[in-house]
């Protein structure tokens, strides 16, 4: 026979999974900080409970528990037997005290704990056992008064680590080893994830033939992603024209959307993940190795450095996008668009880093150094460094970038320059306004300019054209 008493919805507990048998509730409270911490603790959503083990010992890192949201009631179950007829059977009452929605559990890891333990032999007999004493008193001072533990002159000693775990949670890493010839730097790594698929990415090297033919799960994914003839034909039309291109160039010419670009250009295309190609795709069974035209499609990475003045109108990437929606800036005239994958001679580049293949950098001094390199002899290949291209040419192209960019600085720069001074001395004329006499005698007075002014007006010019060659010089240094 069970009885039940009705449900107290006014009384809310809050429940804490001790990770321990409980023997003493006061030694078990103080471990948790004592009541006034538990409080606080109770009263904050974002606090977590520590538990110190031994409270006051210093050197230990407490275990944290967490808040979990969760539902529950807290019952209280009494039986009652009967004495002399032990056949008739237990009376349960059941009351329902209140409900819980939060509860602190002890699930993260527990670091090392550090114990002031001492060993000490029982007797003077050098055979006799050893006893370990917790001696935490002996560690530390007992107050700030306590001059005799200043004046011991034997100290035990406590080693302790110069740094305790950062964290407590478990984290799911995939290691691997890594792969080397020697075996002498065989380290493990973390097997981050890429942005493109490890069947397309090839590793430039002089040795190994590169890919003929696509993957066949890439040429099955090209069904799933729903990718019209009409989308694969115009990329494929690309790359029979030109067998390398940056992923940029392709999306500009191409016009197709960016998810079906990626389903399209493995079926098409391989990338190499290093070398003079870096960062482009290349068309199955092409070997630029063996092909010296494929010089102008080597990889130039321009970096243009964030400093004072650039600043105001080439942005990083991510804030070009960011800016996508926003209102049109003046500057806008002055950089290029960020979806434009090519570089002209009389606009900024379109943003901080720019990797281009050398036919993209739309400038006749460094086209004219491509035609003059000269042809090598039959049966050549290339650098596996520096591809088709003498050494530091890489170098002499950037000199002629950040030369041009700076032209195109000093230019806008003094067109403002110039616009403010006008714009300074212009007055505009009222409507219906007369001059007189002694207004004409006015302006023939202002324009006997004496020679000081003139020094002066010269001396402003010089002091302006030096700003702005300091400027560019940090600019592009």
């Amino acid at each position: 026979m069970s009885r039940q008493i009705n449900f107290n919805a006014e009384e809310e507990y809050e429940r804490i999974e001790y990770p321990g048998r409980v023997e003493n509730t006061d030694r078990m409270i103080a471990t948790l900080g004592g009541i006034s911490n538990i409080s606080k603790v109770l009263g904050d959503e974002k606090k977590r409970l520590e538990l110190r083990f031994h409270p006051d010992n210093p050197y230990n890192k407490p275990a944290f528990g967490d808040s979990i949201a969760n539902t529950g009631v807290l019952l209280s179950i009494s039986v009652r037997r009967h004495k002399k007829d032990k056949t008739r059977p237990p009376q349960y009452t059941v009351r329902v005290l209140g409900y819980c929605s939060r509860s602190f559990t002890f699930e993260t890891l527990c670091d090392f704990q550090y114990l002031p333990l001492y060993s000490t032999p029982r007797s003077d007999d050098a055979n006799a056992a050893e006893e370990i004493k917790y001696a935490l008193e002996q560690v530390l001072p007992r107050n700030a008064a306590d001059l005799d533990y200043f004046k011991r002159e034997e100290t035990p000693l406590i080693a302790l680590p110069e740094l305790f775990a950062r964290v407590d949670t478990v984290y799911g890493h995939t290691y691997r080893f890594d792969r080397s010839e020697d075996g002498q730097h065989e380290v493990l790594g973390l097997v981050t994830k890429s942005t493109y698929d490890p069947r397309d990415a090839v590793y430039f090297n002089m040795v190994d033939a590169f890919p003929t033919d696509p993957d066949t799960e890439v040429v099955k994914r090209l069904k799933i992603k729903y990718v019209s003839d009409e989308q694969y034909a115009r990329v494929k039309k690309l790359f029979d024209e030109c067998p390398i291109w940056t992923r940029y160039a392709l999306l500009y010419e191409s016009d197709v959307s960016h998810d079906k670009l990626k389903c399209i250009i493995p079926s098409l295309a391989f990338y190499f993940n290093n070398g003079p190609w870096r960062a482009m795709y290349v068309r199955f069974g092409y070997d630029p190795r063996k092909d010296f035209k494929s010089r102008y499609y080597q990889t130039f990475d321009f970096r243009l450095r964030f400093g004072f003045g650039v600043s105001e109108f080439v942005y990083s990437r991510r804030q070009r996008q960011a800016a996508a929606g926003a209102e049109e800036e003046q500057s806008n005239d002055l950089v290029q668009d960020i979806n434009y994958p090519y570089f002209d001679e009389h606009k900024l580049p379109r943003s901080r880093q720019c990797v281009l293949r050398y036919c993209d950098v739309h400038l006749q001094k460094i086209q004219d150094m491509l035609e003059k390199i000269p042809t090598p002899l039959t049966g050549a290949i290339c650098n596996e460094r520096t591809g088709w291209l003498p050494p530091n040419f890489d170098s002499l192209a950037r000199e002629i970038v950040c030369a041009t960019i700076s032209e195109i600085l000093r230019n806008h720069y003094r067109k403002e320059h110039l616009a403010s001074e006008v714009a300074a001395e212009a007055v505009p004329q009222a409507e219906g306004e007369e001059y007189d006499g002694e207004d004409e005698e006015l302006i023939e007075e202002d324009m006997e300019v004496d020679e000081d002014e003139l020094q002066t007006s010269s001396a402003t010019e010089n002091f302006t054209d030096k700003n702005i060659e300091q400027l560019l010089s940090n600019i592009t240094s």
